[in-house]
């Protein structure tokens, strides 16, 4: 068979071999990028370069029969890229919901039908009337008339084409950095053709006699721009579906550069910590306030960079007028085919909350009052804070590694063992007094809480106070409370004994001296009472109890009235009302009551003493019209203190405090007008109270 020479032969052969060249590369690397996009981009290739191919033959034939034949495979070529561009530009997108069977048979069931129709009965009669080869100047083209089923195919490849311009369009202006170049360049390839190609229909190129299709010829200078786009912008590698699903919604910085170290893309994140980092901004102005990022960027760009490339480092940006941001850098390569390097990602990540809370805590362990320190199941200390050298006198360091019980007494140790293992066997902290080496060979007491750091962890974290002094105070204040209590009631028991003596020996001139005497004989006696209620309910740990406080007020008002005759007691209580408070409850109200009547000088005092409710608490009002608790007592009660110029005259007023505290209650003191004291105390109901 005779072949003729065209000018568009050789342009459409180049375009043969670069659409099959790019779509076994891509073919030989499918297991890069998305499937749905690597498989349209190797059908819109190969059909390219079928359909080049077959023209190259259809225009170099010299019959109508061959040109007829290779014109079968023209619209085979034709078929598929009507099928697989429109594929390609959708999955670019991520629209891949189109391509469910029912809504992507609107670009495949014409082409298909085309294909089938080609093979069986031919493009002659089906869309060429009357075929001919006609002379063009020096070489044969193919003339005819087309029919209507040409047109209609014609319209609709146009139609599938403003399609997808108008999709890849909307992608170049709306996207940024690389993923516009890359729509912006795919955008201008996938409009070339079509262009040319209707450029060539209505007689605006070409020769004037016969019919040359420009579409496939066009092939070969968009091939140009295709490579562009797949091998500088990594259209197989990085695509616009992974970065809209991930890129622009991470809540990490991420800046791409390319092999110039130049930034090509960033997210907002990125943009927020580095307000330099513009597009196309080099490393050095971009990250001009974190010079090891720039160093990064470069490094990873030179051959001494390559072993240093998917590194992790740490910067920090802002200050002066900002607060200080704590950054953790990833930098990954991105590398082209064979070895070839295409650019840099930086990752940034900001850990300014967890950095600030980590000096806190690190601050708060280092400045500690107390030994802080980690053990491992081994039960050696695997960390110790600083301030075991302020308390202790050994450095940190010579003691992390150590078994933690070779600084406990030898006394103590079985019990602090133990400890230590209960605590990795249960939830629950563990605590212990025991001693613990100093590091010039004495000994201080400690109280330790040992506890697991985490619920499946196999550490424990230790506690530990030092209590030595607090214990010799509380030891020092047992002793002289014990004394006192002790040898003071003994002593005015003995003074009273010999002023009873003395009664029978001393005229009726010396008995106010002994009147005097045994009334501070019985004061004393009443402090020496009311020092061990105060001891008692110091440290007692008793539970709270149930007490009908109507029942318990008017008893002890009964007694009142008894105990002192001259008094005027009333009072008014509800049936009941129980409280839930500690068992020394009738020792306050005893005391309030008392003082009530012994601080009253008047020949008949007045005590009312009434109960009532009050929302979940019950009160009791102590009202008396004596002379009233002097001003520098009250401040000195409601402050809880003592001084050296400022002192209660009494313990009654501690004693009644504290244990309506403990109770849960609350207290209060005023002035009774014209004259007088009210007491208020206000007690919790009991639970079947509250019901």
């Amino acid at each position: 068979m005779a072949w003729q020479p065209t000018p568009y032969t050789v342009p459409l052969l180049v375009a043969a071999v670069a659409s099959f060249g790019f779509a076994a590369y891509a073919a030989a690397n499918r297991s890069r990028g998305g499937r749905a996009l690597l498989w349209s981009f190797v059908g819109v290739a190969g059909s390219a370069g079928v359909w080049s191919l077959a023209y190259a033959a259809q225009l170099s034939a010299t019959a109508l029969g061959p040109t007829l034949l290779f014109n079968r495979f023209v619209w085979l070529g034709t078929a598929g890229l009507a099928v697989a561009w429109p594929a390609f530009v959708l999955s670019y997108v991520d629209r891949t919901e189109w391509f469910g069977r029912r809504r992507f048979a609107l670009f495949w069931i014409v082409p298909a039908a085309t294909a089938v129709a080609v093979l069986t009965v031919g493009a002659d009669p089906l869309f060429y009337a009357d075929p001919s080869l006609v002379d063009a100047g020096g070489y044969r083209l193919l003339g005819y008339a087309p029919t209507p089923a040409l047109l209609g195919f014609v319209g609709y490849t146009y139609a599938v084409n403003l399609f997808s311009f108008g999709v890849l369009g909307y992608a170049a202006v709306s996207r940024d950095g690389v993923f516009r170049r890359q729509a912006a360049l795919l955008f201008a390839a996938g409009v070339a053709p079509p262009a040319l190609g209707a450029a060539g229909i209505f007689g605006l190129v070409g020769p004037a006699d016969g019919v040359v299709d420009f579409t496939p010829i066009a092939f070969s200078g968009t091939s140009a721009l295709l490579a562009w786009v797949v091998f500088r912008y990594r259209l197989l590698d990085v695509s616009p579906i992974a970065r809209d699903a991930v890129f622009a919604n991470l809540s990490d910085g991420v800046v791409v550069c390319d092999a110039d170290g130049r930034v090509i893309d960033r997210n907002d994140p990125a943009q927020a910590l580095f307000p330099d980092a513009e597009l196309g901004a080099p490393a050095d102005e971009a990250f001009a306030d974190a010079p090891p990022v720039v160093d990064a960027v470069t490094e990873a760009g030179s051959d001494e960079g390559e072993a240093s490339s998917d590194d992790e480092f740490r910067v920090t940006v802002g200050g002066d007028d900002a607060a200080p941001r704590f950054l953790t850098v990833d930098v990954h390569d991105i590398t082209g085919p064979g070895t070839t390097r295409g650019g840099t990602v930086l990752l940034f990540r900001d850990v300014t909350e967890r950095e600030t809370l980590q000096r806190r805590y690190r601050a708060l362990i280092e400045k500690s009052p107390n030994v802080i320190a980690v053990c491992g199941e081994d039960g050696l200390i695997r960390y110790v804070s600083p301030s075991i050298e302020r308390l202790l006198g050994h450095a940190p360091a010579a003691i992390e590694g150590r078994p933690v019980i070779d600084l406990v007494h030898p006394e103590d140790r079985r019990e602090a063992q133990q400890a230590f293992e209960r605590a990795f066997e249960g939830a629950e902290p563990q605590s212990i007094t025991h001693r613990i080496a100093r590091g010039d060979g004495s000994w201080r007491r400690f109280e330790t809480v040992i506890e697991r750091l985490f619920e499946d962890a196999r550490e424990v974290v230790i506690t530990a106070t030092d209590v030595t002094e607090a214990r010799r105070y509380e030891q020092r204040l047992q002793v002289l409370n014990r004394v006192l209590r002790h040898d003071l009631k003994n002593d005015t028991n003995v003074i009273g004994g010999y002023a009873d003596l003395l009664r029978d020996h001393v005229d009726e001139e010396g008995d106010p001296y002994l009147d005097v005497i045994d009334r501070k004989v019985q004061t004393l006696t009443h402090l020496s009472d009311q020092a061990r209620e105060i001891d008692v309910a110091l440290h007692s740990d008793a539970d709270k109890t149930e007490i009908d406080l109507a029942e318990l007020v008017d008893r002890l008002c009964e007694s009142l009235g008894s105990s002192f005759p001259r008094a005027t007691v009333t009072v008014t209580v509800p049936d009941s009302a129980v409280v839930a408070a500690d068992e020394l409850l009738e020792s306050a109200v005893r005391n309030v009551l008392e003082n009530a009547v012994v601080h009253n000088d008047d020949d008949d005092p007045h005590v009312e003493a009434t109960v009532v409710a009050d929302g979940d608490r019950f009160r009791l009002d102590v009202a008396d019209d004596g002379p009233g608790i002097p001003p520098v007592e009250r401040t000195v009660f409601s402050e809880a203190r003592e001084t050296a110029l400022e002192h209660a005259s009494g313990l009654g007023l501690w004693l009644v405090h504290w244990i309506v505290t403990e109770s849960g209650g609350d207290l209060e003191i005023d002035t009774r007008e014209p004259t007088g004291t009210v007491v208020r105390m206000w007690l919790p109901r009991a639970a079947e109270e509250c019901e």
